[in-house]
């Protein structure tokens, strides 16, 4: 790990960058998990009533709202967002607070929670920069970490810096990856801390320290998003399959935390560990289409493939260089390319790897098929497909040793589409195409609205494209210092 630094600093350094960047305009998802923040630092509840009139995406039981998202985005943020509430307390700063603007400026109402069809909420600062604060904290974090686990699974399996940057880069700044690091949702918080988890499997030696790591990363996955139960089940037999019944058990009590602190909330929120949010949705669009097994029904052929291919939610259209990685898990399960020989000690076979990879994959698209809202709404990309990327990206090792031009040129156009969507928020309009109906048209918007600007480079008073360039001169500074270390280690 220590010979890696080199690497490793100016990697972190640049996804840091990158998600910290971005500042999109709140939003239902992202205020309903703040709104869960907020209420457990400032009031030491899991009643969100103060709050509530800024979300859609809510939960009401007994008379009280409650946010209908799993709890553990929230909880990670809780540490963040405490220092803000601090330290804006202690210079008597303003708070959080957002106010009604009415389609007509004549209408008396004011209140927020009485919000009418063409009115819109107005955020002060204070409450913008509490969620900016409150998802660096969590998600920018962890993508952090997620990024550079992902380099050092893939430089055991390459042998190569050089290539184990290149994908580690490309999964983590041009694939939605970066979209969804970018913004407070679970969904990419989720994705790094199964990809930690399965790094804690993979390279963790058997240590028993590493295996309750390992346990720590898997439960709180479950804990930001449900429907990792599956690969968390996975990877927890996977774990006893390859490292042993005694590295599963510990992970098992590594991950009995964050299960404890799920039945808790279950309990004290929606009356019972086995409740959730979802069973109480406030809005009855959303309750309808939960009502029979939580939307989740048999995949449809039809909506994978417009996941996948469609220019309205599919996955290869904003992100091409992913297009290697099917080409990638089909030569990996036939063994190619083969593991190096200076890498060979402590190496699991690729098959092995490959199946667990296409296991996980093979999941999170059937689930998203079925589901009733599977385009997720206000968004860009497949969202429910997020927590698959990092798997899905591993398997783009045999084309960077076969192809590696290929895979850099792809990446770039890739990474030019992910800087784009990324510029623009991840709520893009419900209908239409994300990238060229959305995306482009904002970014060379000289008013940007209501919503205020989307990145840094707009609050420094940059222009339109131009409001990209301090990223990429960050992006582009983190490479030229680890360039000079970019040597195979065989």
């Amino acid at each position: 790990m220590r010979a890696e630094a080199p690497v490793l600093l100016p990697l972190a350094v640049a996804v840091l960058a990158a998600t910290s960047y971005f500042s999109g305009p709140p939003a239902w998802n992202q205020n309903s998990r703040l709104a869960l923040t907020r209420a457990l630092v400032e009031q030491g509840t899991t009643v969100i009533d103060d709050y509530h009139a800024t979300t859609g995406d809510k939960s009401l039981r007994d008379g009280h709202f409650y946010s209908d998202k799993a709890p553990g985005t929230s909880l990670l943020a809780m540490p963040a967002y405490a220092l803000y509430h601090g330290a804006r307390r202690l210079v008597g700063a303003e708070p959080p607070d957002v106010r009604l603007v009415p389609l007509d400026p004549r209408d008396p109402n004011r209140d927020p929670a009485a919000r009418r069809p063409g009115d819109r909420l107005a955020y002060n600062q204070a409450y913008r920069t509490a969620l900016y604060v409150s998802r660096v904290g969590s998600v920018g974090v962890f993508a952090v970490l997620g990024a550079l686990a992902l380099y050092l699974l893939a430089l055991r399996r390459l042998g190569d810096r050089a290539g184990a940057l290149l994908l580690a880069a490309a999964y983590a700044l041009a694939t939605p990856a970066l979209i969804y690091g970018s913004a407070f949702y679970g969904h990419q918080l989720c994705a790094d801390l199964l990809l930690l988890g399965f790094a804690g499997i993979l390279l963790g030696q058997g240590r028993w320290t590493m295996a309750f790591g390992t346990g720590m990363c898997l439960g709180l996955a479950v804990l930001c998003e449900y429907p990792a139960a599956v690969p968390v089940a996975l990877l927890w037999l996977f774990a006893w399959l390859r490292r042993g019944p005694r590295f599963a058990a510990v992970a098992a009590l590594g991950g009995a935390p964050a299960a404890a602190v799920l039945a808790v909330y279950h309990t004290v929120a929606f009356g019972g560990p086995l409740k959730t949010g979802y069973d109480f949705v406030y809005l009855a669009e959303f309750a309808e289409g939960m009502r029979v097994n939580y939307g989740i029904h048999a995949p449809d052929p039809r909506v994978l493939l417009e996941l996948l291919f469609g220019a309205y939610r599919g996955l290869f259209y904003l992100a091409p260089v992913l297009l290697l990685a099917p080409w990638g898990l089909a030569c990996e399960l036939r063994g190619w390319p083969p593991v190096p020989k200076s890498m060979l000690e402590g190496t699991w076979p690729v098959k092995h790897v490959a199946c667990v990879c296409l296991a996980i994959v093979g999941f999170y698209l059937a689930l998203n098929a079925g589901y009733y809202m599977w385009d997720g709404g206000a968004a860009i990309g497949p969202r429910h497909c997020v927590p698959m990327l990092p798997f899905l990206a591993l398997a783009l090792a045999p084309a960077i040793r076969a192809v590696p031009r290929a895979v850099v040129g792809l990446a770039l156009i890739s990474g030019a589409l992910t800087l784009l969507l990324a510029a623009a928020a991840p709520e893009a309009p419900q209908f239409g195409d994300p990238l060229w109906g959305h995306a482009w048209p904002r970014i060379w918007a000289t008013d940007t609205g209501y919503a205020g600007p989307a990145n840094l480079g707009r609050m420094l008073g940059l222009p339109g494209p131009l409001s990209l360039v301090p990223l990429l001169l960050v992006l582009a500074w983190c490479y030229a210092q680890a360039r000079p270390h970019l040597r195979a280690r065989g």
